[in-house]
């Protein structure tokens, strides 16, 4: 067991099969490190010049967990003679469990063993599979600025720390969408199956499943519950123009009465556990969904604001003159995509 990406989907299978949970990055950076004989502070440097510390309360974590899942007392000394051990012993075929290899040797002889497979018995697959992925239904992305601080928070939060239920709210037309796709150009590799559905022409909750099961049943059995297909594979779902499903008033904000059980669905993805991630996008943000953030440590809100000095990048593609104004025109439209575009019409 020398190929490094071995280990890795090895022990990634091995505590996704107890914890229902994938190897983190910072993770897959101690088990590389320590399986090449790295000190703490050689792995810290080598993952984004982080501290020692920071590496070592990774590890303690880590050994911890993989340990349950081995059955063993697992540290950084012993670390890799305990998982080639283990590893061997897996790859060895058993008649009593019939995972046999394809020949065995007896007397001299080797005995085809193909036909005493077991029926369930599947290899190990893949971390990541060729993603399938359905935005036909996303507006098309009409700019690329900036966002690099707020696509590194999304990617700490779904990546690192497995979020499960993500809103991304702010002003109509500051970038949201945008932003999202930009996300899914990033890390689409991460995931089974990426979907984007918007809620534009209200759609009932069950409308809504139906189809997001038809998508996801593309490659496996069909499943009872869009949370099954959270559990079973890595997937994706971005949710659009949430708040068409909100009241107005004196009510803004509350669930319209016939969309209350989108509320439940909600919770449900966020509370549950599973592999994968939902995001909503909304001008405003729910009072449910502010509760779950504060109650579920697998929920987390993002507020989008305008550009700041990424803006002038639309100035550019523009042909906008006149730079010297430009951090005048940013401050006053408060770096809202939207609204520079307009002004823009307006001054060329």
């Amino acid at each position: 067991m020398n190929n490094i990406e071995d280990v890795l989907q090895y022990t990634d299978n091995l505590l996704f099969d107890k914890t229902h949970e994938n190897l983190t990055p910072v993770e897959e950076a101690i088990l590389k490190g320590v399986w090449q004989g790295q000190k703490y502070w050689q792995i810290a440097v080598g993952f984004n010049n982080c501290s020692e510390s920071h590496i070592k309360k990774e590890a303690a974590k880590l050994w911890k967990k993989l340990g349950q899942s081995l059955g063993e007392d697992l540290n950084k000394d012993n670390f890799r003679s305990r998982v080639e051990k283990k590893y061997r012993v897996s790859q060895v075929s058993h008649f009593g469990d019939c995972l046999l290899l394809d020949n065995i040797n007896i007397g001299g002889q080797f005995i085809q063993t193909n036909n005493y497979r077991q029926e369930h018995f599947k290899p190990p697959q893949p971390k990541h599979q060729t993603s399938i992925i359905d935005l036909t239904k996303a507006p098309e992305l009409n700019y690329n600025y900036g966002r690099t601080s707020e696509i590194s928070t999304l990617k700490q939060w779904i990546l690192e720390n497995k979020t499960r239920l993500i809103t991304i709210y702010g002003l109509n037309g500051i970038g949201k969408t945008a932003l999202t796709l930009k996300l899914i150009s990033e890390i689409k590799t991460e995931f089974d199956y990426i979907i984007y559905r918007s809620l534009d022409n209200l759609p009932q909750l069950i409308t809504l499943k139906d189809e997001l099961k038809q998508f996801l049943s593309q490659s496996q059995n069909p499943l009872p519950e869009i949370i099954d297909y959270f559990s079973s594979s890595r997937c994706l779902v971005i949710i659009d123009d949430v708040d068409n499903i909100f009241q107005f008033g004196n009510l803004a904000g509350q669930y319209l009465t016939e969309y209350k059980d989108y509320s439940k669905f909600f919770q449900q993805i966020a509370t549950s556990s599973h592999q994968s991630c939902l995001i909503l996008i909304s001008s405003a943000k729910p009072p449910d969904i502010e509760t779950l953030e504060i109650q579920n440590k697998y929920t987390k809100t993002l507020y989008l604001q305008g550009l700041e000095e990424d803006a002038k990048a639309i100035f550019r593609d523009k042909g906008l003159k006149d730079e010297d104004k430009w951090d005048e025109l940013i401050t006053l439209y408060q770096g809202h995509p939207g609204w520079l575009n307009i002004i823009i019409l307006t001054i060329i």
